[in-house]
């Protein structure tokens, strides 16, 4: 029998969509659960008996109107969300038309401006492999959670 708290995490998938030096970023609504106002790259649940690289370009595809092919896992990051544990598996991505304008709220950065935004705790690991620099992964109060 399972002990109470003891439930898989959520399987989350995210495509960490990059053209040249350029990162396809959103933002959350302030109104959002989980990290309002944060900046995001498009992912979502996993649908049951999905796997992760299939996920991250449906969620992309829905949410940003970009279709991706995805690539190799760069993280998988483990966090508490405010409905339980969650597990985040982020994958390379890219545009299968270099040329594709996303829906808003998400937009091309570039590299240089990923340190400067708010971006959840679980996501500082890629945040800093996109940069390069080693920093930029920390969440301001309101990014948490």
């Amino acid at each position: 029998m399972a002990r109470a708290g003891s439930a898989a995490p959520t399987a989350i998938a995210v495509a960490v969509v990059t053209d040249g030096a350029m990162v396809l970023v959103g933002r959350r609504g302030a109104d959002a659960r989980d990290a309002p106002g944060c900046a995001e790259f498009p992912g979502g649940k996993q649908e049951s008996g999905e796997d992760p690289a299939a996920a991250a370009a449906r969620e992309c595809l829905e949410e940003t109107g970009i279709e991706v092919a995805v690539g190799a896992e760069i993280a998988r990051v483990r966090a508490a969300g405010r409905d339980g544990a969650i597990e985040i598996t982020f994958l390379e991505a890219i545009p299968v038309d270099r040329g594709a304008v996303p829906r808003a709220p998400f937009r091309w950065v570039d590299r240089a401006e990923l340190a400067r935004l708010r971006f959840p705790a679980a996501n500082g690991a890629i945040v800093a492999h996109l940069t390069a620099a080693g920093h930029g992964g920390s969440s301001p109060p309101g990014c948490q959670g």
